[in-house]
């Protein structure tokens, strides 16, 4: 008996553990037959983040060609034209930032393309000594974006003298090359994964389990509204610092377009969680997988409360008046309003939005929200 005993809680036992092993999560019951996941992945793939890094490339190819031309005979008019698309490509950059996932990850775009404040003098001991590997961690915040940013911007107000940096020193016009180069191989190569197996692998993920597509966009979602929030708007205000602000920190200090990147960012969020297209097309997109859901915040549906939190944000953030690290000095109420209506918003986002959906947030934020 006791041997039959034995047997049968060893069976019991094997039972449990097969019935509870799944290989994949499909995601929470849902009423009604099932969301086409697939669908949303499709409409994120073809109309959001491939579309988004082809037209940063295509803004990039654009800065390239004008830099070289005045690489080879600096002046002011040059360096204007040179200004305007170097602003066009930040802007546009916005837009793909927060798809660091597959190969994006794996060419560390964010980390090689925005990490801001730049160190400055780390870019002109690059410059001064011409020795230097971008690859190396050291550089990590002396390339991208903002070190252009520091050197089209940074030197003076007067553009006649950035034009006679340029003129005079070869190896800044080399320095900015590089860097430009730097910029233009990982783009490449995250296209090319892209429009190669990655897509296929991308949108047949259709768990929302941890490495799953929709795991990682509502990963990359809440990241990118964290990094708003701390990097470009909390940190200036002094949100770490003890309520002492630091307008230096602001993301495209030098140029002064940290407002504009902000609501780009932004906009670039929403698209995700609405699967609207770079184009402007609407299709599957995560306020559509909630509503088939059917979930309710408090009184409303939590589609609505999340839409009605962006149009607040936005609100906010277009109240600023003139860019970031100005206001933070001279009138931080309206900066920390915009912060607040964000906090708001990643509280939705980061809690009702994944639970809602069975995905895990994993990445670390260190911010203690």
């Amino acid at each position: 008996m006791k041997f039959k005993l034995s047997i049968s809680l060893i069976a019991l036992a094997f039972l449990l553990i097969f019935a509870c092993k799944k290989k994949e999560n499909p995601g929470p019951e849902e009423p009604m037959g099932s969301f086409d996941k697939q669908a949303m992945l499709v409409q994120m793939a073809d109309a959001l983040i491939i579309p988004a890094y082809e037209s940063f490339k295509v803004a990039l190819d654009s800065l390239i060609s004008i830099y070289d031309t005045f690489k080879l005979n600096p002046d002011q008019n040059g360096l204007q034209l040179v200004k305007a698309r170097y602003q066009k490509a930040y802007s546009t950059y916005q837009r793909c930032g927060l798809f660091e996932l597959g190969p994006a990850e794996s060419a560390l775009v964010r980390s090689s393309f925005n990490v801001f404040p730049t160190d400055t003098l780390q870019i002109r001991n690059n410059i001064s000594t011409g020795v230097y590997d971008l690859n190396l961690i050291a550089n990590l915040d002396a390339k991208g974006l903002p070190a252009l940013d520091y050197l089209f911007y940074g030197l003076s107000s007067n553009e006649q003298t950035i034009v006679n940096a340029f003129s005079t020193s070869a190896e800044r016009r080399n320095y900015v090359s590089q860097l430009l180069n730097d910029m233009s191989s990982r783009i490449n190569s995250v296209l090319t994964a892209w429009k190669g197996s990655y897509r296929n692998t991308f949108i047949n993920s259709l768990g929302t389990d941890i490495g799953s597509s929709i795991g990682l966009l509502i990963n990359q979602l809440n990241f990118e509204l964290d990094y708003l929030k701390n990097a470009k708007i909390g940190i200036p205000l002094g949100k770490k610092t003890l309520g002492i602000v630091q307008p230096a920190q602001a993301e495209a200090f030098y140029s002064g377009k940290s407002k504009e990147y902000a609501i780009e960012t932004l906009t670039a969020i929403e698209s995700l969680y609405l699967g609207r297209g770079l184009t402007g097309s609407n299709g599957k997109g995560f306020d559509d997988y909630l509503d088939h859901l059917k979930v309710i915040y408090g009184n409303v549906t939590l589609n609505a409360a999340i839409n009605q939190q962006f149009a607040l944000a936005f609100s906010k953030l277009n109240s600023i008046p003139g860019t970031i690290s100005q206001q933070v000095s001279t009138n931080p109420a309206t900066v920390d309003a915009a912060y607040v209506e964000l906090v708001k918003l990643l509280v939705l986002l980061k809690t009702d939005l994944p639970s809602s959906l069975g995905v895990v947030i994993t990445y670390q934020d260190g911010d203690g929200d």
